[in-house]
C-alpha cells in the first residue's frame, strides 16, 4: 500500500492523510459563512417588504384603470354606470330601467374587464366620498346603489380610496374630482 503524499495507492485503497489535512473548520471560517448567511437573510426581509409595496401599487393601478374605463364605456354606451366597494373587494353595476317601477342596479356579471374582483388578503381600502369616511360593508349587498358613480354625461363622483398594507405602513391613494383625470399617489 503506497501512501505517498496522502494520495490513493495503486490498488485503490484510501490512504491514510497526514494529521495537517485532518482539521475542522476556525472560527473565523464559522463567523464569515453566518455573517454572509445574515446579509442574504437580511436582502430577503427586504425584498418581502418591497413585494407588498407592489402588490398595493399594482391594485392601485388596475383600480385606477379599471375606473377610468367605467367611465369611458358610460359615455359610450350612454348608461349609468357604478361601483360598490366592500371591504374584501368591488363590483362595477349599471342601472337598469324597469317598467313597472323604479330602475334598479345590477352588477355586471357578463364583462371580462369589468367584473367583480376582490382585493389580495392584505390590502384594506378606505374609501371617501365628497370628503366623507364611508363605512364599506363586509359582503356586497342583494340590492342597493354603489358608492361611486360614473355617469354617462362623463361626470362621476369625487372620491379618494386608500389601499393599504395591513401593516398600514404602505398607502396608495386613488383621488379623483367630478371631471378630469384619476390621480393616483
Amino acid at each position: 500500500m503506497n501512501t505517498e503524499g496522502g494520495r490513493e495507492s495503486e490498488s485503490g485503497a484510501a490512504a491514510v492523510l497526514p494529521a495537517a489535512f485532518m482539521r475542522g473548520f476556525t472560527l473565523i471560517e464559522l463567523l464569515v459563512v453566518l455573517v454572509i448567511i445574515g446579509i442574504l437573510v437580511s436582502f430577503a426581509t427586504l425584498a418581502v417588504g418591497n413585494d407588498r409595496d407592489g402588490l398595493v401599487q399594482e391594485e392601485a393601478r388596475r383600480l385606477a384603470a379599471l375606473i377610468e374605463l367605467g367611465g369611458e364605456e358610460a359615455t359610450l354606451q350612454g348608461r349609468e354606470l357604478g361601483l360598490q366597494f366592500t371591504r374584501s373587494g368591488y363590483r362595477f353595476m349599471f342601472l337598469e330601467p324597469q317598467e313597472d317601477g323604479p330602475a334598479l342596479w345590477l352588477a355586471l356579471e357578463r364583462d371580462s374587464l369589468l367584473r367583480a374582483r376582490e382585493f389580495h388578503p392584505e390590502i384594506t381600502p378606505q374609501l371617501e366620498l365628497e370628503g366623507l369616511p364611508q363605512s364599506l360593508p363586509t359582503e356586497p349587498p342583494e340590492q342597493g346603489a354603489p358608492q361611486l358613480f360614473l355617469f354617462s354625461s362623463g361626470e362621476r363622483t369625487p372620491f379618494l380610496l386608500r389601499l393599504a398594507a395591513d401593516d398600514g405602513r404602505i398607502v396608495h391613494e386613488i383621488e379623483a374630482g367630478p371631471l378630469g383625470p384619476i390621480q393616483r399617489r
